[in-house]
């Protein structure tokens, strides 16, 4: 009988051989053709070990069609699910599963963080993959057991771009060995206590040699019982279904006839995240866009809410006021489902041409084309004098006076802009009627 002495005398040394193994010259993990009839995405999945007291081997995974199984309850296990089970031998479950990428179902298979070794209690390991199939099964050794592992079979991969599935890593008998719990059957330390352990031959095969539910440890041998764990779970697994970046181009015109803008302000984000809302106060960013022309202030606002605050992406469109009439185009590459953008109305107080979180465009070559309104910051009293507001050229000639900031607006919210009422000495020709610039986002895929 071949006995466990020495096989796993350090396991985590021969866990690195996992990444490497290859057949065929095709090493472990690399993506072959599919077999769900569906395109790639790219998934991230944590393996949680729940137990207070078992380690678990590094996990192994595969990606597959809906008929495939690496392992079923109540079938007979597979040399290389024995393998792990027994042994925590995972270059032997590596090598089976490439073996069986294309002919047998699995189009991509691997093992997470096997450098890292062992997965303590209470901790976590993480890997990411690409694959057009549709299911993902796991397998990783119970190690102070005699043939205990933790699995999943064939659940299903999530569906949708951001979707976040969970599945229970539950405990499962390989049947291929007696459950002596004796530390002189299961693996070396230091994994199943203090001392060098013995590493002593196999127990004979359990005349069942049926995969079924582990009843836990039942207090037979001298493993100490702080290994048990609640039946039915080892730990848990949580796979997110990760959006491919998606480049989009962006076109922003002026469509008043005498005023100017300021290059926009742009951000990509999340549904949950805002640049600005009307009814609300605005942020120090906004404010110093609309009464200040300030875009390097609010640039450095959104860039500093990346990732904290939902936001994906941010930037400016262009590096010059907009004149009457023109155009400027940007690009940016992004996750993120909506887009807002702020760009000051120069010859006004405190007034801004916003975008407020609208949908980008989801297929590729789809354009969608917005019109902005003016909004008015609240945050200064619109007394349409040049001497209030950014000094020429922008809003007539001469020098203008760059004088101080009228006093605040008790409104103190953002609203809808009331335009020019030709109560300062602005000329008219910088009023507006309805929308102010007009945005066209097409998806570049």
């Amino acid at each position: 009988m071949r006995t466990k002495k020495n096989v796993i005398a350090l396991l985590a040394a021969l866990l690195v051989g996992a990444l490497t193994v290859s057949v065929g010259g095709a090493p472990v993990g690399a993506d072959r053709s599919g077999h769900s009839g569906g395109g790639e995405a790219t998934y991230e999945i944590t393996v949680t070990n729940n137990t207070s007291g078992q380690y678990l081997t590094p996990p192994n995974w595969a990606a597959h069609q809906r008929g495939a199984h690496v392992f079923q309850l109540g079938a007979a296990p597979s040399p290389g699910v024995v393998a792990v089970a027994e042994r925590g031998e995972v270059p032997v479950l590596a090598a089976e599963l490439t073996q069986a990428i294309d002919n047998a179902g699995i189009g991509i298979s691997g093992v997470i963080d096997a450098e890292a070794g062992p997965i303590p209690p209470g901790e976590s390991r993480t890997a990411t993959f690409t694959t057009d199939q549709s299911r993902i099964s796991l397998v990783s050794m119970i190690i102070c057991t005699n043939d205990g592992f933790g699995g999943i079979d064939s659940d299903r991969l999530p569906g949708r771009d951001g979707e976040t599935r969970y599945y229970n890593l539950a405990d499962f008998d390989a049947g291929a060995e007696l459950n002596t719990e004796l530390r002189a059957d299961v693996v070396p330390a230091p994994f199943c206590g203090d001392g060098e352990g013995n590493g002593g031959e196999q127990p004979e095969i359990d005349g069942f040699n049926r995969i079924n539910r582990h009843p836990t440890l039942q207090g037979v041998g001298d493993l100490p019982a702080s290994f048990d764990w609640p039946r039915g779970s080892v730990g848990n697994v949580s796979i997110t279904r990760i959006a491919a970046p998606t480049n989009y181009g962006v076109t922003v015109t002026n469509i008043t006839q005498g005023q100017y803008f300021t290059p926009p302000n742009f951000a990509a984000h999340n549904r949950s995240a805002d640049v600005f809302t009307v009814g609300h106060p605005a942020s120090p960013g906004v404010e110093a866009v609309a009464e200040l022309g300030g875009v390097p202030v609010l640039a450095a606002e959104l860039a500093a809410n990346i990732d904290a605050n939902g936001l994906g992406v941010s930037g400016v469109g262009g590096d010059a006021p907009l004149p009457p009439g023109a155009s400027t185009s940007f690009d940016f590459t992004t996750t993120e489902s909506r887009l807002s953008i702020v760009s000051m109305i120069i010859c006004t107080n405190d007034g801004f041409a916003g975008l407020d979180a609208r949908v980008l465009p989801r297929h590729e070559g789809q354009s969608r084309t917005y019109y902005l309104r003016a909004y008015d910051a609240g945050t200064e009293l619109n007394t349409e004098l040049r001497a209030d507001v950014v000094p020429a050229p922008f809003c007539g000639e001469g020098g203008g006076n760059d004088a101080d900031q009228p006093e605040i607006d008790g409104r103190g919210f953002i609203g809808p802009h009331p335009t020019l009422l030709g109560v300062g000495d602005l000329p008219a020709k910088f009023d507006w009627k309805g929308p102010v610039l007009a945005v066209t986002v097409t998806n570049n895929g």
